[in-house]
């Protein structure tokens, strides 16, 4: 099979043809057919999958046909069937045209979802849901996102409406501004206007918005952890600015009471449990199969997977790109 593979940290992605793994016990061999461009998969080229690299097959997610089962129940109820799917624990990816991985990390997807949506079934759609969660343990009813644009913030939007949480949306350009005012998003803030700390130290009083999800966690992170009110939680997760540290006033954080925390699928998961894990993935069926989609900016074989990034990274707003084995 053709698979994309990544041998050094920060190495080049090479297309190989390697042997096609057989399902063990409690394993599926699942055939691609569609896997996105993710933040998490290109941290991942860039810094390896452990401590000691071994060369490995990056994505993190995607959708195809379970075409091989191994022994044990859920191998053969899932033979045949469309699934979203992530990899085994340190096992090799879905940027490949067969992907090797347990069954309990594959969910049937729906007749309605297509394999272009359902290959974005699990990161950001999970995620959304995790912050609506964190929001309702915490007892806020008014959140902030900042880089609201993206997929997952669509997302956020769509679920903060049927939960009953309002949300300010922060962008960095007017232009982003102006296409989610258009989207119907009641409250967005322009980073880049001279007046932005004002405007959502502001904003956030009048509404009471007590949390900040952060994903750029850049130069700007000082503002935006100032105009918060007293009291508020702000949870780090991503850092698309790509630089190695924050800047924050410490007295900010003493005086007022905030506090800074991060947020990590894998580790929100494994705290959920299997069964809340479950009731998770059959609300983004639910949410996917009645209109809830993400806009795809473009498809691309595995061939063209260089390409396939370059157009994910000058603008991630944009819409998600896919590979397409």
């Amino acid at each position: 099979m053709k698979a994309l593979i990544v041998k050094s940290p920060g190495g080049p992605l090479l297309l190989e043809d390697i042997q096609i793994p057989e399902p063990g016990a409690g394993e599926v061999l699942v055939r691609i057919e569609a896997a996105p461009v993710n933040p998490s998969d290109l941290r991942a080229i860039k810094q390896g999958k452990g401590g000691d690299f071994i060369p490995f097959v990056p994505g993190l997610e995607g959708a195809g046909i379970v075409v091989k089962a191994g022994k044990g129940l859920l191998p053969r109820l899932l033979l045949n069937r469309r699934v979203a799917c992530s990899p085994k624990k340190d096992g090799n990816g879905t940027w490949a045209e067969y992907m090797l991985t347990d069954a309990a990390h594959c969910f049937p997807l729906g007749k309605k979802i297509s394999a272009e949506q359902g290959a974005m079934a699990l990161i950001n759609p999970l995620t959304a849901i995790g912050f609506i969660d964190i929001a309702k343990e915490g007892g806020h009813k008014a959140i902030i996102n900042n880089a609201a644009a993206s997929a997952l913030g669509r997302m956020l939007e769509l679920l903060c409406g049927r939960n009953g949480i309002t949300l300010i949306n922060i962008v960095r350009s007017n232009e982003r501004a102006e296409q989610l005012r258009k989207l119907g998003s009641a409250y967005v803030l322009d980073s880049s206007d001279p007046g932005f700390g004002g405007n959502l130290s502001s904003l956030a009083r009048k509404l009471n918005a007590t949390l900040l999800f952060d994903s750029a966690c850049g130069d700007g992170f000082r503002t935006l952890a100032e105009s918060m009110p007293d009291g508020s939680t702000i949870v780090l997760y991503g850092n698309l600015s790509k630089t190695d540290y924050v800047m924050v006033n410490p007295r900010a954080l003493l005086s007022r009471n905030l506090t800074i925390t991060g947020f990590f699928l894998g580790s929100r998961t494994a705290r959920n449990g299997m069964l809340k894990n479950i009731k998770n993935l059959i609300l983004v069926r639910k949410l996917m199969g009645s209109g809830m989609t993400i806009k795809v900016r473009g498809q691309y074989s595995l061939a063209g997977a260089a390409s396939a990034i370059d157009t994910y990274l000058s603008d991630m707003s944009e819409g998600k790109v896919l590979l397409r084995p």
